[in-house]
């Protein structure tokens, strides 16, 4: 492909949120040696983050790392596609979790498997196989999906490229698979399990159960993060490291509710350290980096679980689970949404449908009364 020097160029777009937009020519050679220039568009970011020059080198880059040789369409495979182009281009936009989950299925299920063919040869029914051998393997419908995902995404930024005709993932549908429990702590047994923990660990348990939040939010909360009555996120934790500013989602830093069962035991934790200054971490670890929600899990809270004969493999999607199941009959569905901050009421109704927040208090503290109000009953297990 030649480059013919090209800068491509750069303009405005958008009515609501203005962009800069990107343009450039690619030029082909088919298997006949026949030359074909193609236009390409790629947005590069919102005007208000990104003045016009850092657009214009931004697109400099963007065309330096496609236009280096560009090999035969019989040798343009899917492995060659996702390496020199796709991850180059999207692995600087996921999230550290998300990068490491992506790049675990491509490596582990998709390049092995439909790695060597050429791009211009996959067709629907190598896809749609390939998904189905994952379900007879036993693989659970999250591998399936996320692989069908990915797929479909690598596909799709062939086919932005001009290197397919049409993207053979784009409908493609997941094939029967088994579905995990969705085990659930009885309220009876959340109480036994929050009174065996020492007092730190009970903390971030209740904050686990209670205010049904994620591990990362838990470990990088600061004390600037406590307010009073709610928690608000102003970073996240990620295998031992604090990242700043960052969150799930946008709508996962919205304020995290308290229930008023837990607020005297947090000042009584702000009492017992010197030093509570609003960048200090309120649970660190023995270096006073962020605890790994994996380790305290293993250290603290499961050798408490099995010697109180709880038979649930506690964690934290089971705590969360937990407070929605238990939420039910004390709120609507629209309140235990926002205080689980999800963006879609699918994953809790209407998204238009807006929450009250007295409504969302009076539901997080009737849960955690509700909880702590129970006497001990029998060890069982609970599925939702």
């Amino acid at each position: 492909m030649r480059t013919r020097h090209q800068d491509g160029w750069v303009e405005e777009r958008g009515s609501r949120v203005k962009r800069w937009y990107g343009h450039y020519y690619r030029y082909l050679i088919d298997e006949s040696g026949k030359e074909t220039r193609v236009h390409v568009g790629v947005q590069l970011g919102e005007k208000s983050k990104m003045r016009k020059f850092e657009a214009a080198d931004k697109l400099r880059k963007i065309i330096a790392s496609v236009t280096k040789a560009q090999p035969k369409p019989s040798a343009q495979t899917l492995v060659w596609f996702v390496r020199e182009r796709f991850l180059p281009m999207r692995q600087a936009q996921w999230a550290s979790s998300t990068r490491e989950t992506n790049l675990y299925h491509l490596e582990r299920h998709i390049l092995p498997k439909l790695g060597s063919q050429a791009l211009c040869e996959i067709e629907k029914f190598h896809c749609q196989v390939f998904l189905n051998g994952l379900a007879e393997k036993g693989f659970s419908f999250t591998v399936v999906d996320h692989c069908r995902t990915m797929l479909k995404a690598v596909l799709e930024e062939a086919l932005e490229a001009d290197l397919i005709g049409k993207n053979p993932a784009r409908k493609l549908v997941n094939p029967e698979t088994w579905e995990s429990e969705k085990l659930v702590l009885p309220k009876l047994q959340a109480r036994v399990l929050l009174e065996s923990l020492s007092f730190r660990d009970r903390l971030m348990a209740m904050i686990a159960a209670f205010c049904a939040m994620r591990p990362g939010e838990i470990f990088g909360l600061r004390w600037s993060s406590w307010r009073g009555d709610h928690f608000q996120i102003e970073g996240t934790a990620w295998r031992g490291s604090l990242r700043p500013g960052k969150a799930k989602t946008k709508g996962s830093k919205a304020p995290v509710t308290i229930p008023n069962v837990l607020v005297p035991l947090l000042q009584v934790w702000r009492e017992q350290h010197a030093d509570a200054s609003p960048d200090v971490l309120m649970f660190p670890s023995a270096k006073g980096t962020p605890l790994r929600p994996e380790n305290w899990l293993r250290r603290r809270v499961k050798p408490t679980a099995k010697v109180i004969g709880i038979t649930v493999p506690v964690n934290f999607q089971v705590l969360r689970r937990t407070f929605a199941t238990n939420a039910q009959g004390q709120g609507n569905a629209k309140d235990v949404q926002a205080h689980l901050r999800h963006t879609d009421i699918g994953t809790t109704m209407n998204v238009y449908t807006q929450a009250i927040p007295e409504s969302v208090r009076k539901l997080v503290n009737a849960v955690a009364d509700d909880v702590m109000g129970s006497t001990p009953e029998p060890i069982s297990g609970r599925i939702q």
